[in-house]
């Protein structure tokens, strides 16, 4: 999940922020849950922060009354190192000092919709990445970094594993499956329906008592020994939230 809070005096760019971000939301089913908050000065988001709420991504105006965003970013790094803060402001003379509170980005204003998505693909490639979502490959054309929310599947054949995503590209790289179970272990996302397969249950469009169809259309054998199983780990991700 990411969290964001979004903090702008402006009530007409803070407006124009959530919107982009309620459109990502809407276009990415695919990413983990994506939730916001909207402040419209940082007095408030620092009381909330310091409260114990945690952000992974903190959207900041700069020039705002009472508290700037440079001083509430000071502030922020003295309880918390690891929120990602991306300035977004009408001025560029605080570029350099965004670097004295480990900014993750510098943006001017106006903040486009194309500029917004770009980077927060970024910070959540960045996120799967620091908590283990993401895994290396030995793939024909190198090592090859494989993100397990754009996983649909994954089989064997032969002796080459095949990495399906969801925008349709295949990836061919050596490995055996019991090394793919090791990296997806702990992901509970992940299920093996059969010998060969391992598929993201976040992908399946209907199970049938011998396939399980994906949501590109592809069909997963599935072995009748594993059938209950599969099931019954299927009802309780898909209606419990694992």
């Amino acid at each position: 999940m990411l969290k964001i809070a979004v903090c702008d005096d402006n009530i007409e760019d803070l407006s124009n922020i959530v919107s982009i971000i309620n459109d990502y939301i809407a276009l990415h089913r695919d990413k983990n849950m994506i939730t916001y908050t909207a402040f419209q000065n940082a007095v408030d988001l620092i009381a909330v922060m310091e409260s114990g709420q945690k952000y992974d991504l903190v959207l900041l105006d700069i020039l705002m009354p009472f508290l700037t965003g440079m001083e509430a970013a000071k502030e922020i790094r003295q309880f918390n190192n690891d929120v990602r803060i991306i300035f977004i402001t009408s001025s560029s003379d605080f570029a350099v000092d965004s670097y004295s509170v480990d900014a993750y980005y510098y943006a001017l204003k106006p903040m486009w919709k194309d500029k917004l998505i770009i980077l927060l693909d970024k910070v959540i490639s960045d996120m799967e990445i620091d908590k283990g979502t993401s895994f290396l490959v030995k793939s024909k054309t190198g090592l090859t970094r494989i993100y397990t929310n754009k996983l649909e599947f994954a089989e064997i054949i032969g002796k080459s594993l095949f990495y399906h995503f969801i925008d349709g590209s295949v990836i061919e790289a050596a490995g055996s499956m019991s090394e793919v179970e090791k990296e997806l272990r702990d992901n509970p996302c992940f299920i093996k329906p059969h010998r060969s397969y391992i598929i993201n249950m976040t992908h399946i469009d209907t199970i049938s008592s011998k396939e399980i169809k994906m949501q590109s259309q592809i069909l997963v054998p599935l072995a009748r020994a594993r059938l209950n199983t599969v099931k019954s780990t299927y009802l309780n991700f898909a209606f419990n939230k694992i």
